[in-house]
């Protein structure tokens, strides 16, 4: 199967490489930890629920059901609670066996220099935690859907690339990568990346897996 958008893969040096990494965590590591995502999608579940039956905070927390284009502060929980911990920090290069680059990071870890690594969730944690829980709310809270197709099929939005401090932040001399300003399909493009002068395909770092 291919867990990887066509558009995604040939931004990546080694696709099927990647593609094959997520196959194994899906086979080898996610089913451990299905129950505690089943946890957190009857939590948040439960919490919405509960929240329409009362119009004014629904409105003012819930971003009036339209979580995608509204602010509020159930949707930025859900950058902590699915775009940060939905896998509860299993998707790692420990289980998985790989790790992106940038192609200046991946030189300045092998040449060991001084510049800084930091690392950024390509997809962004908040744009990942509000299109799974509108899957899930359109699903009607289907879990069987959620666990056994949407996540797995999403996996690749849980992808963090290795990036120079340099490259990531903004400078007085240029921007660094935007947040909240590109829509999914956009980023699947990685031009949020191309727009700040990243290079592609970024680089796949093989890793020994624990």
């Amino acid at each position: 199967m291919n867990f990887l958008p066509n558009d995604f893969a040939k931004q990546l040096s080694d696709a099927d490489y990647v593609n094959d990494c997520i196959q194994y965590y899906l086979s080898n590591k996610y089913e451990y930890i299905k129950p505690a995502i089943k946890g957190r999608l009857l939590g948040l579940k439960a919490e919405w629920n509960n929240a329409i039956k009362y119009p004014e905070l629904f409105e003012k927390l819930y971003s009036n059901g339209d979580l995608k284009n509204n602010t509020g502060m159930f949707r930025s929980y859900l950058r902590l609670a699915s775009g940060y911990n939905l896998l509860h920090k299993t998707f790692s290069p420990s289980n998985t066996g790989f790790q992106l680059y940038t192609e200046k990071a991946f030189i300045a870890k092998q040449s060991k220099s001084n510049e800084v690594i930091t690392s950024d969730h390509i997809f962004g944690t908040t744009t990942s935690g509000v299109e799974m829980f509108t899957a899930f709310k359109n699903s009607d809270f289907d879990l069987e859907y959620m666990l056994e197709n949407y996540i797995p099929e999403t996996m690749y939005q849980h992808i963090i690339c290795e990036m120079l401090k340099s490259e990531h932040q903004e400078t007085d001399d240029k921007p660094g990568v935007a947040r909240g300003k590109h829509t999914l399909d956009e980023k699947i493009l990685l031009n949020h990346y191309k727009e700040v002068g990243i290079i592609t395909p970024l680089i796949v770092d093989r890793k020994e897996r624990k």
